[in-house]
């Protein structure tokens, strides 16, 4: 009897024994599994925040890329106006003992108003901008258009906007080409002044730089005539601006040298 028990508590113990080691085995077994799926998840995880960062990155700089081209297009395109100008030009002088002189076209960026509360007045500041000369006034382009106009002042760039008391220039009106002083009036409204009488002014007219006062070279989009009257013997054309300046950013300011004479002797 003696021997049966102790036969059946030898038995339960080696049962109790392999019931934990099974245990011990599913407990490992299972921990090993959580373990793979956790180091699974978690490479899957970095691998993706990786691919995120990557692509991130990757459109920064294809956006940093994209903003350069944009300006280099923009200066080319302006650049093209400028020659198709000077060949203009060119086909009048073959007769004629000047040389022509391209202008030259700098990027300027505003970074503050002159004045708060005065939005037509702008600080400007340009990396290849040289020209201090305060007698000289320069033109501004922006989004393809006629912005204004910019000035040395106590060495400082300032560029003074489409609307400003101070931004005037020389426009040609229509297919015509009439000329007129484009500037602000009392009435605050963008308007041409000097137009001659006798030209015929019309509604919906386009209006480009006229080159004329070697502030722009003659093709910048200005705006559209929507308004015509007259007074004291001229007419004066309220104009419908195509660049509003209701931002600032850049400009393209544009710098045109004097043209060159050349002597009897060269012309010979």
């Amino acid at each position: 009897m003696r021997k049966h028990n102790k036969v059946l508590w030898i038995s339960i113990i080696i049962v109790c024994v392999l019931f934990v080691l099974e245990i011990n085995k599913g407990i490992f077994a299972y921990a090993t599994l959580i373990n793979n799926f956790v180091r699974e998840n978690v490479s899957n995880i970095k691998d993706d925040m990786s691919l995120v960062f990557d692509k991130y990155i990757n459109q920064a700089e294809e956006i940093e890329n994209l903003s350069n081209i944009k300006l280099q297009n923009e200066r080319i395109q302006v650049k093209l106006l400028a020659l198709q100008d000077e060949n203009k030009k060119l086909l009048t002088l073959l007769n004629i003992n000047t040389k022509p002189a391209l202008p030259d076209i700098f990027l300027a960026k505003a970074y503050s108003y002159v004045n708060m509360g005065k939005y037509s007045q702008v600080w400007l500041k340009s990396d290849e901008f040289s020209n201090i000369d305060e007698n000289k006034i320069f033109g501004l382009i922006r989004n393809g258009y006629a912005a204004g106009i910019a000035l040395n002042s106590n060495g400082n760039l300032v560029g003074i906007l489409n609307g400003d008391s101070k931004a005037s220039y020389s426009v040609y009106i229509g297919d015509s080409k009439s000329v007129g002083i484009l500037k602000n009036n009392t009435n605050g409204n963008i308007v041409i002044e000097y137009i001659n009488a006798w030209n015929e002014i019309k509604i919906g007219d386009e209006v480009i730089t006229s080159g004329l006062d070697g502030i722009f070279f003659e093709g910048i989009k200005v705006g559209k005539i929507k308004k015509v009257s007259q007074e004291y013997g001229y007419i004066v054309a309220e104009v419908d601006l195509y660049n509003q300046n209701n931002d600032i950013g850049y400009f393209w300011l544009i710098d045109i040298p004097m043209p060159i004479k050349d002597g009897v002797d060269s012309a010979n």
